[in-house]
């Protein structure tokens, strides 16, 4: 088992893991999934019965998108450092934007009357706030 000295306290590559589930906001289940295995075997690997193999944090970096030596060791970032732009055409491609469709929602947004783009940010506000409870309430 690796340990990694985090504030005084040692920290195992297997309370790494349930930290990655957490934030992720994900269930045993839905993250034994996500690396093609059980959530007893998650649940055996966060509570340290189980050692994590090579394998699995490989499967889970690449799933997650996090470093492999933060990992394994605990060395930081956690993540890599994402250009933002680059990260801005990760997210437009996630959501099926091309450029014209972007630039039509932004025009369109911009004919908007003043009340229209109120309304439209309540409505964004209020979209966001289930997404965060339906996250909140599927998270063990």
């Amino acid at each position: 088992m690796l340990f990694f000295i985090y504030g005084g306290e040692e920290v195992t590559v297997n309370e790494r893991v349930r930290e990655i589930r957490k934030t992720e906001k994900l269930t045993l289940e839905k993250f034994g999934e996500k690396l093609g295995v059980g959530k007893t075997a998650i649940s055996s690997i966060e509570h340290g019965i189980n050692g994590v193999t090579d394998q699995m944090i490989k499967s889970i970096c690449r799933e997650f998108g996090y470093n492999e030596e933060w990992l394994r060791d605990g060395i930081e970032p956690k993540k890599p450092e994402i250009d933002e732009d680059v990260e801005y055409g990760m997210i437009c491609a996630d959501l099926g934007i091309t450029d014209s469709r972007a630039k039509q929602l932004i025009m369109n947004y911009g004919r908007f009357s003043p009340e229209d783009k109120k309304l439209f940010w309540s409505y964004i506000d209020k979209l966001c706030a289930i997404n965060n409870e339906l996250k909140a309430d599927s998270v063990e």
